[in-house]
C-alpha cells in the first residue's frame, strides 16, 4: 500500500478522476472503474481482494477509522489522505463519512459458462428506478441468489444504484445482457425454466411453482411491466396472489417475493 502526502486542493488529479468516475457513465465504462462513498460499504470493498485502487480518507474519518482502513488495503492500492474540506467536494451525499474509493469493475464472463442446471437467478428487464435495483441486489443477497442479469436496467455502477446496495454489490454476481431473445436462447439452452412475472389471474400463482432445478424469473419496467414478446419467450407466466385493491406490486417487492418463493421451493 502506498500513502500519499495530504490533499488539500480541490482541483487535484486524483480527485478530479474521482469526481468524473462519479459523475460520468462513459467514464465508468471506459476506464472499468466506479466509485463508492461510505465507511462501511468502503469496508466491503476492502474485503474483495483488488478491487480498490484508491482509497479517500478526510482528515475528521482518519482520526476515527485510519488505522482500521490502512490495515485493511491492498499492496496494490493507494490510501490518500483529504481535507474535509475537499472531502465535501467528492461527497454525493448529504452527511458525507469522508471515506471514497475508487473500485475496479469485474470483468464480465461470458454468461453461458457460469450458468449452473440449478442456479436460482433474478433477470431484471428494462428496470428503471436505481432504488428498486439497489434492494433487489440487497436482497438476492440476502436470500442467496445465484445472480442477477439486467437486460436494458439503470447502470449497477451508478452512484445511487451502488449506495443503494449497502455493499450487495460485491457480492452478488451481476451480468448484463445485450439482448433478452439472446438470453432467453442462452437459459433455455441452459436447462433453466424461465417464468415471467405478471399481474394476471390466468397466470400460476407463485405459491403453485415448484422451482426444481434452474429458474430464471423475469421482473419487467416498474411502469409498463414485461414486453409482451418477453412474456412470450418465457415458459411459464407466474403471478404473486393479491386481496384488496393494488393491480400489482412495486417492482423491488415483487421480486423479493418472488426470490423467496424461488429460493424456498427450488429443491
Amino acid at each position: 500500500m502506498q500513502e500519499n502526502a495530504r490533499i488539500t486542493a480541490k482541483d487535484n488529479p486524483s480527485v478530479k478522476h474521482y469526481k468524473r468516475l462519479r459523475d460520468q457513465k462513459k467514464a465508468r465504462r471506459t476506464e472499468g472503474l466506479f466509485v463508492v462513498e461510505g465507511l462501511r460499504i468502503a469496508c466491503d470493498a476492502l474485503q474483495k481482494t483488488g478491487r480498490v485502487q484508491q482509497l479517500f480518507v478526510t482528515d475528521t474519518a482518519w482520526e476515527k477509522h485510519g488505522e482500521a482502513l490502512a490495515a485493511q488495503m491492498q499492496e496494490t492500492g493507494r490510501l490518500l489522505r483529504i481535507s474535509d474540506a475537499v472531502g465535501e467536494t467528492m461527497a454525493d451525499t448529504g452527511h458525507t463519512q469522508g471515506v471514497f474509493a475508487i473500485c475496479r469493475i469485474p470483468v464480465q464472463r461470458e454468461l453461458s459458462t457460469v450458468l449452473r442446471e440449478d442456479g436460482k437467478y433474478l433477470v431484471l428487464s428494462n428496470l428503471q428506478d436505481p432504488g428498486n435495483m439497489g434492494m433487489i441486489l440487497r436482497t438476492a443477497d440476502a436470500l442467496g441468489a445465484d445472480a442477477i442479469l439486467t437486460v436494458g436496467s439503470c447502470e449497477l455502477y451508478s452512484p445511487k444504484v451502488v449506495r443503494a446496495t449497502m455493499g450487495s454489490v460485491f457480492r452478488v454476481p451481476v451480468y448484463d445482457c445485450p439482448d433478452a431473445q439472446e438470453l432467453l436462447a442462452v437459459l433455455h439452452q441452459a436447462r433453466i425454466h424461465t417464468y415471467a412475472a405478471v399481474p394476471a389471474k390466468q397466470a400460476v400463482p407463485v405459491t403453485d411453482c415448484s422451482f426444481t432445478g434452474g429458474s430464471a424469473v423475469w421482473i419487467g419496467n416498474e411502469g409498463n411491466g414485461l414486453a409482451p414478446e418477453v412474456i412470450a419467450g418465457c415458459q411459464t407466466a407466474v403471478t404473486i396472489p393479491m386481496q384488496g385493491g393494488p393491480e400489482s406490486l412495486n417492482a423491488a417487492m415483487a421480486a423479493g417475493i418472488l426470490l423467496w418463493e424461488m429460493m424456498r421451493n427450488g429443491g
